[in-house]
């Protein structure tokens, strides 16, 4: 190739890509930044972010944002000939105090839809469920949540101020009329509606206390699913869950341990060393900004400890929205003959759990308080 050729070639403008370990958190906040994604044909040579009151000119940057406000922090990256490209991450610093006077006052259910902004709280102790037959479920409290039951009609009920969630997978027998299974695998609540499609931004946080049955025994052959949110498009594996995995699913892990499952972000499987045992009760909070992976959140909480925090994509590519949310027991290995008797052998025959007071915040770019801190709004008292 000639020098001519060689003169000839285009040089490309870099791509700037900027990445922090958080987006959001109380004052002082301190935030790593990586420019490392950062591309170009020739060579990046220099790195320049701009913070409120600071300038760094290193790949990686550290900073931290002592007050509360919202700031675009940019990077600016610059080639070997000189060309530059410039990318900003919006940060939200917040305040330590939280006013909780909404949460320690008695629990009175005020609920909503799924895609209606505010905070929504279920009570149960002030609620009726309601009756019925030969369907797989049936909405309640104005149509703000729905019972999903496979395939008993009476899977889940109120008992002592709680939602009781109980699956036997024989007993009643399914009636094959109405519901296709064989046997019964499914005791839950879920948002309505199923379809709602939150839009790319929507943030929502999800508090609640989860208590496994005195009779609990930990299922060494299958996995189950207590908590998820799907994005209804049948066949797909929900966006996020809480899984209680089986043994030999993951090395190095027993079964019983609960993953955080992150489908959105390649399938993504966390583990949180945590192991309930019969009888114990969770206090749980999920936070999630919907989104890819340049502004999607995940946050997950168990009895106060953080177990997983990650600026990750939350919707599928393919299916870019929310979805809706679902709790109680979703055990879909007893959709088969051998899922079930793995488990009777095992001496388990059946599954009984309870889930306290519901709370849960929906806000969409633009409400009041967006990207508030609102951990203790929605955590269990």
């Amino acid at each position: 190739m000639s020098a001519n050729t060689l003169n000839s070639i285009e040089n490309n403008a870099p791509i700037a890509v900027t990445m922090a370990d958080k987006l959001i958190g109380e004052a002082p906040l301190q935030i790593n930044f990586t420019g490392i994604n950062s591309t170009d044909d020739s060579g990046i040579v220099s790195y320049f972010w701009e913070f409120p009151e600071d300038t760094s000119t290193s790949q990686n940057a550290t900073y931290t944002f002592n007050h509360p406000g919202v700031y675009d922090i940019s990077l600016t990256v610059t080639d070997t000939e000189n060309l530059t490209a410039k990318a900003t991450l919006t940060i939200t610093v917040t305040e330590g105090f939280v006013d909780t006077s909404d949460i320690i006052e008695e629990c009175i259910t005020k609920g909503g839809k799924a895609n209606e902004s505010g905070l929504k709280k279920w009570c149960w102790s002030d609620m009726t469920l309601p009756n019925y037959s030969g369907s797989k479920g049936k909405s309640f409290n104005d149509d703000q949540l729905t019972i999903d039951s496979e395939c008993n009609e009476n899977a889940v009920s109120i008992v002592d101020g709680q939602l009781h969630f109980f699956v036997d997978p024989v007993n009643p027998p399914v009636d094959t009329s109405w519901c296709e299974r064989d046997f019964n695998m499914r005791a839950e609540i879920r948002t309505n509606s199923w379809n709602v499609k939150h839009p790319m931004g929507t943030e929502e946080w999800f508090g609640w206390s989860y208590t496994f049955g005195n009779n609990y025994i930990i299922d060494n052959n299958n996995q189950w699913l207590f908590f998820q949110v799907h994005h209804a498009v049948v066949g797909d594996s929900p966006q996020m869950e809480l899984m209680v995995i089986k043994d030999g699913q993951f090395s190095g892990h027993d079964a019983g341990e609960i993953y955080v499952v992150n489908n959105a972000n390649n399938s993504e499987y966390h583990p949180t060393g945590i192991t309930p045992v019969a009888g114990e009760t969770l206090d749980i909070v999920v936070h999630t900004i919907w989104s890819d992976a340049s502004n999607g959140l995940l946050q997950v909480w168990i009895n106060g400890n953080q177990i997983y925090n990650k600026q990750v994509a939350t919707v599928y590519e393919a299916h870019p929205w929310g979805g809706n949310a679902k709790w109680g027991i979703y055990k879909w290995p007893w959709a088969n003959e051998s899922g079930v008797q793995k488990s009777l052998e095992q001496g388990i025959t059946s599954m009984e759990t309870h889930m306290g007071p519901l709370r849960m915040i929906t806000r969409k770019p633009g409400d009041t308080d967006y990207l508030t801190d609102s951990y203790n709004l929605v955590a269990p008292n």
